[in-house]
């Protein structure tokens, strides 16, 4: 079965287990209006500043974030108009997006899969799309911190709404000693790409996230339909997770000892040694990063 071509008589099948996708709630309201903003090129600093104003919680969270090791801005940020100043729109829009997703999925928890280690995993992904992004001149690398913040998203929407076919999945990865997503695919359950971009769809988060979510398992380059900058994305986004699975960063079902994509590198022009200088680099930018999960 492939990620990149649902057929009729799964959808059908799976079709009890996908209604209850409707359970899923919506995106706090600041956070739909943040991504509306992104979508539009006419937004500006000032309009995202507004927007905070009416989530005194959320916009508590964000500078909280923004204050951490991670984005080093000297002294204490205390309200959004100095954090767009030293971050920038897109950065702030990205944040506020992220930690409402984080904040959503939060309170799932069970003995037997660890949400801490999920989000590790998460964090690692997220920060190494970062670097690999600026390494390779990106436009917007704050937008690929995002996207592999998101990637797996959809595990935890199997987890919430099929516990049982979520375990099921996680046993046998492990047993097996593969991916989440080969699991999936020989227990002829939805993917978790699927499920994550189902649900990014509802919440109306940018094309960009959507499709990095979607595809992060599959071989883009002959989708015709795809963008050449989201398949950059989606690339990106790939091999940041391939290094994180490899460097046992985190945990979110992936039992595999993990393999880095040649075709991936060398589509991304990155070389074995850049390679080696990513992994060496990341180390101490997710501690640095870890106060994300904390203000979430």
């Amino acid at each position: 079965m492939s990620d990149s071509a649902i057929d009729k008589s799964q959808i059908e099948r799976w079709k009890p287990l996908l209604e209850k996708l409707n359970d899923i709630p919506t995106l706090p309201i600041v956070a739909t209006k943040v991504s509306e903003l992104i979508n539009n090129p006419n937004s500006s600093s000032a309009d995202i500043a507004e927007v905070l104003k009416k989530d005194q919680v959320l916009t508590a969270k964000v500078l909280k974030l923004i204050n951490s090791p991670y984005y080093g801005i000297p002294g204490e940020v205390t309200d959004v108009k100095r954090a767009l100043a030293y971050l920038g729109f897109n950065t702030l829009a990205q944040l506020v997006l992220s930690v409402s997703v984080i904040s959503m999925f939060s309170n799932n928890s069970d003995s037997n899969f660890s949400l801490g280690d999920f989000w590790k995993h998460a964090l690692g992904t997220a920060v190494t799309s970062e670097v690999i992004a600026k390494k390779i001149g990106y436009q917007k690398p704050e937008e690929c911190f995002t996207c592999g913040l998101l990637h797996d998203i959809g595990k935890l929407v199997l987890f919430q709404i099929a516990p049982e076919e979520f375990f099921k999945t996680l046993k046998l990865a492990e047993r097996e000693k593969i991916s989440f997503y080969e699991a999936e695919k020989k227990l002829e359950v939805p993917t978790h790409g699927y499920l994550g971009e189902y649900i990014a769809n509802k919440w109306q988060l940018p094309m960009v996230i959507r499709m990095s979510i979607r595809y992060h398992h599959v071989d883009v380059t002959p989708m015709e339909t795809i963008l050449e900058s989201i398949k950059t994305s989606i690339r990106i986004v790939s091999l940041a997770n391939q290094i994180v699975v490899k460097n046992k960063i985190g945990y979110s079902g992936n039992a595999s000892e993990g393999s880095i994509s040649l075709e991936i590198m060398k589509s991304l022009n990155i070389s074995e040694a850049q390679l080696q200088a990513i992994s060496e680099q990341i180390s101490d930018d997710i501690d640095n990063a870890s106060a994300f999960l904390r203000s979430a």
